[in-house]
């Protein structure tokens, strides 16, 4: 029966659907089930211990509510505390990432809720906390996630000093398209320029022969103004790239929603035609509450053209009932007190 059931859920999924493990109830598996039918293109992990039926209900409620492809949405861990784990659930159902990772080995409480909140924003996952990451990195790390097209490595401090680190997340920041490894002190510099390092200044002393005090002021007036001028045309340089970077980032979100809305109009349109199909393809069918069964007069009415979101959301087969009836002008279903049993 069991094997049937993930066949049947196998045929209107785009990924593999596991078989039930030992340690998996039937109610388990069969709201796994449930969750690979509405959630088509997700990855679902079966129960995984410490998770109990009851976080493992949460999970796929996450996993049906989020509609990002390939979506992974990762069991409880023992890092994690019941309320941290209730938290990510919830971000799991609206973040743009395929992707939240659970709460970090090296990272606290109110880390994993920083980086919570980041990810909200981000379409690419943000990496739990690294060995020895500053928390000033750490911090801008999560600030910068949600701008940058590729995931920001965290601190490695086997192939990077806190200082390059930093230089890192600049690089990020201004360079957003592109990906920087920890120690391409190369790439950073091509990105952001060579670092200069303030070198003390060698003061000359002034002896009889040498010039006059209205010529010193004079050079001293000059290289103000030269500084100045470095200044200016630095700041201006900078201005550019952070113009250029925002142009970029606003073309980006600009053809990302039009994709996205295009992917919508075209889901919608098919499941208008397919709606309409069934509508007109379907006999009238006599139809007993007493002997059909929930799992079948779930799978007919929405193969008769119930929205999913009704029937998913009706908890017995007496609520489906209530729910048919509102579309009895397009079902085709006569309730009859006749013991039929459907399969």
């Amino acid at each position: 029966m069991e094997r049937e059931l993930r066949k049947s859920a196998q045929t209107l999924t785009h990924r593999l659907v596991l078989p039930k493990r030992k340690v998996e109830s039937s109610d388990a598996f069969i709201r796994r089930l449930d969750a690979h039918r509405q959630a088509t293109e997700a990855i679902i992990i079966p129960l995984t211990a410490p998770e109990d039926e009851a976080l493992f209900a949460k999970r796929m409620i996450a996993v049906k509510a989020n509609e990002t492809p390939n979506c992974i949405v990762l069991p409880k861990t023992a890092r994690e505390t019941v309320q941290e784990f209730e938290c990510r659930m919830e971000m799991a159902k609206t973040s743009p990432s395929p992707l939240i990772f659970p709460r970090g080995t090296h990272e606290s409480g109110a880390q994993f809720h920083t980086r919570l909140q980041a990810q909200l924003k981000s379409k690419r996952p943000i990496v739990p906390r690294s060995t020895d990451e500053p928390d000033k990195g750490f911090s801008e790390r999560c600030r910068l996630q949600p701008k940058c097209e590729k995931v920001i490595h965290p601190f490695d401090p086997k192939r990077e000093d806190e200082q390059l680190y930093l230089r890192r997340l600049t690089a990020n920041s201004q360079k957003s398209a592109l990906a920087f490894e920890p120690g391409d002190k190369r790439a950073i510099d091509d990105a952001i320029g060579t670092e200069h390092k303030k070198t003390a200044r060698k003061v000359e002393p002034v002896t009889a022969l040498g010039s006059s005090a209205a010529d010193l002021m004079s050079a001293a007036e000059e290289e103000t103004v030269k500084a100045k001028v470095a200044q200016a045309e630095a700041e201006a340089a900078e201005a550019a790239k952070l113009a250029e970077a925002q142009t970029e980032e606003e073309e980006a979100a600009l053809a990302a929603e039009r994709v996205a809305q295009r992917i919508a109009a075209m889901k919608l349109k098919a499941a208008e035609e397919v709606a309409t199909a069934c509508r007109k393809s379907f006999a009238l069918e006599q139809i007993s509450i007493d002997a059909i069964g929930f799992m079948p007069l779930k799978k007919l009415l929405i193969e008769r053209g119930v929205p999913k979101e009704e029937v998913f959301g009706a908890p017995s087969k007496f609520a489906l009932q209530e729910v048919a009836k509102k579309w009895d002008e397009v079902l085709k279903i006569e309730w009859t007190e006749k013991l039929t049993v459907r399969t």
